[in-house]
């Protein structure tokens, strides 16, 4: 057997992280052979679906259920057990919040991120916007320079201002 995959159960390790672990059939020694045999005539296509199976049992009268202890899952039952006691005291000790106080925090959310996108704009518009706007601007100065003198050296304009 691999050391990396259950050698009591046929469950493989990337299953170990569900809470509750998913039911998985135990090994018994037909089964261990058969899958050895499926390996050596390459009915198994992925290295995954080796489930650990190395060698065929030295001994194949004594079950592995009668020889093997089960600690990968005595390790993950006794952290499900410490998750659901801590989840239970946080369930019963820790004050639900109430409905305004749930809206109250959707509003701050929402507020963030329409924040978030306002910056955002503002920042886009200064690198977008704000360079042209100084070029028009400049250019109104000049355009305004340029009416002032052609205005003042008109001689119609001369004679309206002294009526």
């Amino acid at each position: 057997m691999s050391s990396s995959c259950c050698m009591l159960c046929t469950s493989h390790p990337s299953e170990w992280k569900h809470h509750p672990l998913p039911p998985a059939k135990t090994w018994t020694m037909q089964e261990i052979i058969r899958q050895k045999e499926h390996i050596d005539w390459r009915k198994v296509k992925e290295a995954r679906d080796i489930l650990g199976i190395v060698n065929c049992p030295e001994w194949d009268f004594i079950e592995p259920e009668n020889c093997i202890f089960q600690e990968p899952l005595a390790e993950i039952g006794l952290v499900n057990n410490v998750l659901d006691s801590f989840y239970g005291f946080v369930d019963d000790q820790v004050e639900a919040i109430t409905q305004h106080e749930f809206t109250l925090q959707n509003s701050h959310i929402v507020a963030d991120v329409a924040s978030s996108v306002a910056a955002q704009r503002l920042i886009d518009w200064k690198e977008d916007v704000g360079p042209q706007l100084e070029f028009h601007r400049v250019n109104r100065v000049d355009v305004d320079k340029e009416l002032r003198r052609s205005y003042l050296g008109s001689d119609a304009i001369r004679d309206l201002k002294s009526q």
